[in-house]
């Protein structure tokens, strides 16, 4: 049998000088503390002089850690840092015991790596590792921080299935295109050829054979003298460094041939790979979005966003078939085993059908309580808790709202519409049965927990167990993650609307992913419509038993609290015109001409805001040509976005179109006034109001939010962004379809631009839905038109 010192020299490969000894042997200590946890659990015999063997090299490592070298061979003579290229494995140990933390997860693969450097490569001359193999494999464990996520999955249960599970992941990791496939390539190869599932290749042959989209290599043209490298990096959550910065840092200026010809001599004479020398400009890219958005500085500024931006639009476009959306077969099968369940797999499989039908992870399914009569149900929950009451077969859940900083005050909050924290959806057949079977008929059982506090551990237990059965017995690749959103995806895919999505099996991590989530303020009565047809389409072939166990009439809503009544904006209307008739009686002068005019405008900037959306800017419709009266649309541009402009276009009815021919008429005979009475210039702007600071002579002024709350604070306290707020609420509940929403309003995310180069959104039909309802609604509310001077 080998003894320690010589297994160690073997594994570790250290140089002659055995330079910062201590540092590498308590890097490895642990490692080897894996090792022999490995191959105790598993018996393998052509292990057996390595099993032997590790005990005394943990014994050896704490005796080099302590400094007392027994054997003068592990003696340092040297300080200095070995090179990277000759002993890449010492050097690397010697990294990570300076710099580094590896996880559990690489810490269990980097012992398979020193398994397999000990089992060496038959396939080899000498029957050792290729020294080119360590270099890429220790390389990749010195930058371990690139790659550290996503391994949860990898089996480091033993040789084989290390090699096989960081495999799968690596495809998967390529499909999707991320890079960290990249870096776990080498690992997965040298596990590979030492158990002899690869093989070795010849640089000549791999020269000519290599395929670059699979190796993700990055090819130059003939002749270039270019070289271009990408890694990735990760923002922190603490991290202040600015991107642009970080971009800046790491390209590196192009070299001319002669100083390439001299890094590479440097290189060679210092036994260090040319890559450490020759520095390659390198572009690096981000797993995700900035923590820290910081204002547009200049050209960087701009790239970094619209970096972001493509990121996105990349995203938003991919099909919906993606891997997260479980197949209808797949589906099929789970269904079938939830809803059909034995009764030892009961309560289990009523977990399980809680998990599909709320959208709630298993964690907060276990936590759900039962309620014997509507009025027990808690206005809010606890963190999203379930609560299901038996009286009107309802399950109820808090629906994810972004946090407002504003608080309302008692007077404002009479004047908008009441909402709700949480959302009640009707309750099917299937799982009624279920919980019928699990907790009776009788009311009086429907109180407290579903799962008692004792009964909880066991039935995420036997819920694991079933869903592995499930997908053993079918070969369906389920997680619990992908049914836990299929109910979202199935909400928000093709012409669904991803806010109410968001409100019906949302979490709090989705809140972002769409704007209209802001000025939702949703009737309950249409989730509940959405809900049921949403997973009717999620199980076609069970639609017949997906009906709702009782009739639940609701007039609740939930949502945005900023949407306005319908009573107060046709008070605020009446108010506005009879304020403007009043004025309009008193002799035209000086004096009067400014609050005539004034009066006008509020009107017809209120009147702006409800028919198009516009937010409440400073100088909106700045200018007269943003309205085209042939083509009868406006265009609106009230948002700064990543590509500089958030413009959209708004089809007018014919009530606004009207009241704009008479406020134009309006304009041109005041701006004569202001000419001849004031001695003031033309107004740049469409809009505009007449200040009289000295009340003496008044001058035209931009439309500002300030300016127009000032001119209504006599009439109302609403906010300006009210109408948007009521539009999206109004238009959604009259079966408006999302889409030309987001297009009015502003609210598509990157990638699904109503006027981009790949969108199949038609001017007429956007025209054609919109138009009727918006006028609908306008004279619902006594928005008309109103003459003005002129």
């Amino acid at each position: 049998m080998m003894s320690p010192s010589s297994a160690l020299e073997q594994l570790i490969q250290p140089p002659d000088t055995r330079a910062q000894i201590q540092t590498v042997a308590t890097a490895f200590l642990p490692v080897a503390g894996r090792m022999l946890s490995l191959l105790e659990k598993k018996n393998h015999p052509s292990m057996d002089d390595l099993g032997k063997t590790l005990p005394g090299i943990i014994e050896l490592c704490r005796d080099i850690i302590d400094g007392v070298y027994v054997d003068e061979f592990w003696h340092p003579t040297s300080d200095e840092r070995p090179k990277i290229t000759p002993y890449p494995v010492y050097a690397a140990l010697l990294k990570i015991g300076d710099q580094i933390s590896l996880n559990s997860e690489q810490a269990s693969i980097l012992a398979h790596v020193f398994i397999a450097i000990w089992s060496g490569v038959p396939e080899a001359p000498d029957g050792k590792v290729p020294l080119s193999n360590l270099q890429k494999v220790f390389l990749e464990f010195r930058r371990a921080h690139l790659w550290m996520d996503s391994l949860e999955r990898v089996d480091t249960s033993e040789p084989a299935n290390c090699y096989t599970t960081l495999d799968q992941l690596e495809q998967r990791l390529r499909e999707r295109g991320d890079l960290r496939a990249k870096h776990l390539s080498p690992i997965r190869r040298l596990l590979g050829l030492s158990l002899q599932k690869e093989s070795l290749i010849e640089r000549s042959v791999r020269a000519e054979t290599e395929d670059l989209t699979v190796t993700d290599e990055y090819e130059n043209p003939a002749g270039s003298g270019l070289e271009m490298e990408r890694i990735q990096i990760d923002v922190e959550e603490s991290d202040e460094t600015d991107s642009a910065g970080v971009i800046e840092a790491l390209t590196f200026p192009l070299r001319t041939s002669v100083d390439q010809d001299k890094l590479f001599q440097t290189a060679e004479r210092n036994a260090l790979p040319s890559d450490d020398l020759v520095h390659r400009p390198i572009v690096a890219t981000s797993h995700g979005l900035s923590k820290h958005r910081k204002p547009w500085v200049g050209q960087n500024g701009v790239a970094r966003d619209r970096a972001k931006s493509d990121q996105l639009r990349r995203s938003n476009q991919t099909l919906t078939n993606r891997w997260e959306r479980p197949t209808e077969y797949e589906l099929y099968v789970y269904w079938n085993a939830v809803t059909e369940p034995d009764d030892a797999d009961l309560s289990a499989a009523l977990a399980l059908l809680l998990v599909l039908l709320t959208g709630r992870e298993l964690d907060l399914v276990l936590e759900t309580q039962l309620k014997s009569r509507l009025g027990d149900l808690p206005e809010r929950g606890e963190n999203g808790r379930i609560y299901i009451c038996y009286e009107s077969a309802v399950w109820q859940s808090a629906a994810p709202q972004p946090v407002r900083k504003t608080q309302l005050d008692a007077e404002l909050r009479h004047q908008l519409v009441q909402t709700v924290p949480s959302v009640r959806m009707p309750i099917v057949g299937p799982l009624w049965n279920l919980l019928e079977r699990h907790v009776g008929s009788d009311p009086r059982g429907w109180r407290g927990a579903l799962f008692k506090n004792h009964e909880k551990e066991g039935v995420a237990e036997r819920a694991s167990d079933l869903f592995d059965r499930i997908k053993k017995e079918s070969d369906v690749r389920l997680t619990l993650r992908r049914v836990q959103r299929a109910l979202f995806h199935r909400l928000s895919d093709g012409a669904g609307d991803m806010v109410a999505s968001i409100l019906i099996a949302g979490d709090h991590d989705d809140i972002s992913r769409h704007a209209g989530i802001h000025y939702y303020c949703a009737y309950e009565s249409d989730l509940q419509e959405r809900y049921l047809q949403a997973i009717s389409q999620l199980m076609p072939e069970s639609r017949n038993t997906l009906h709702p166990v009782a009739l639940v009439q609701s007039d609740r809503r939930i949502g945005s609290p900023y949407c306005p009544t319908p009573d107060v904006l046709r008070q605020l209307a009446t108010d506005l015109k009879t304020h403007f008739q009043v004025t309009l009686r008193q002799p035209i002068g000086k004096s009067t001409l400014p609050d005539i005019h004034n009066a006008y405008t509020v009107y017809t900037v209120l009147l702006l805001f409800l028919c198009t959306g516009y937010r409440s800017v400073q100088a909106p419709l700045s200018r007269i040509t943003d309205v085209d009266l042939n083509r009868r649309c406006a265009v609106i541009a009230d948002k700064e976005a990543d590509f500089w402009s958030h413009s959209r276009i708004a089809p007018l009815t014919e009530n606004f179109l009207s009241h704009w021919h008479y406020y134009l008429s309006h304009r041109r005979h005041v701006m004569r006034m202001v000419e001849t009475y004031l001695g003031e210039p033309v107004p740049d702007h469409t809009l505009f109001f007449l200040s009289t600071p000295n009340r003496r002579m008044a001058k035209p002024v931009a439309v500002t939010p300030d300016q127009i709350d000032e001119h209504l604070s006599s009439f109302s306290s609403l906010p300006l962004n009210v109408g948007r707020h009521l539009l999206r609420s109004e238009l959604l509940h009259r079966r408006i379809p999302p889409a030309l929403i987001d297009a009015l309003m502003g609210h598509w995310v990157a990638g699904r631009e109503p006027m981009g180069k790949y969108s199949t959104l038609s001017p007429v039909e956007y025209k054609e839905f919109l138009v009727p309802v918006l006028e609908e609604i306008q004279v619902e509310l006594g928005w008309t038109p109103v003459r003005g001077l002129g």
